[in-house]
């Protein structure tokens, strides 16, 4: 049961990849996946010594497996949402039919986006108000990103970077990967994180590098 959903997930990615357009998924793929994943640290829970045994290894390597796999997937159906956007911006031909294979949420993002494109653009060419009055929010946010000294992301790294899966040992202040991410861990949980931050707080003992059995 569990290469089966594993595998359907990586026919869903090598199906997007072939087609090279937005494709349909299942309604329920997201949720499955998390509720799968909360079943797979169930079961590493279960063994009496996981981290020794050779069940609780193939266990995380499975929940490394369906993490990076549904990243994957909404990466990629992202920048395709992306790119219908700006063909619909740009007036260029627009198959409504691709716009039907977008979940609920992610349509939710596609107006968002054309709005903010729009917007923009009547901003910067026609010289109008943007954000409208009384709709700063996001303009209030880099404000404050800016006064408490973050830096905008203007060359973000890849998702490709390093990783490790490691076990957190102790509870941990939230901090800022070096991927961008923010990471609020709490002792038992068990994470992929970049391998420059897994090697610092293995070092300070705070975590534990799970090293997969071949």
């Amino acid at each position: 049961m569990a290469a089966d959903f594993l595998e359907k997930l990586r026919q869903t990615l090598l199906d997007m990849h072939h087609t090279g357009r937005l494709s349909y998924i299942e309604p329920g793929l997201y949720e499955n996946a998390r509720a799968y994943i909360e079943k797979l640290k169930a079961d590493y829970y279960s063994l009496e010594k996981p981290l020794e045994s050779r069940a609780g290894s193939l266990i995380i390597e499975e929940i490394g497996s369906v993490t990076d796999t549904v990243q994957e997937i909404f990466s990629l159906r992202t920048r395709q949402i992306l790119d219908l956007a700006f063909q619909q911006i740009e007036g260029q031909y627009f198959d409504k039919r691709e716009a039907r294979k977008m979940l609920p949420v992610e349509r939710v993002m596609y107006a968002q986006v054309i709005d903010a494109i729009e917007g923009c653009r009547a901003a910067l060419i026609h010289g109008e108000e943007y954000p409208p009055e009384g709709d700063e929010t996001a303009l209030d946010s880099i404000e404050e990103a800016i006064e408490v000294g973050m830096e905008p992301i203007t060359d973000p790294r890849p998702i490709t970077s390093p990783r490790a899966l490691v076990h957190i040992r102790s509870d941990i202040e939230p901090f800022m990967g070096v991927d961008g991410r923010v990471y609020a861990l709490e002792r038992g949980d068990i994470v992929t994180l970049p391998e420059s931050n897994a090697d610092v707080l293995c070092e300070r003992d705070i975590a534990l590098n799970i090293r997969l059995n071949k």
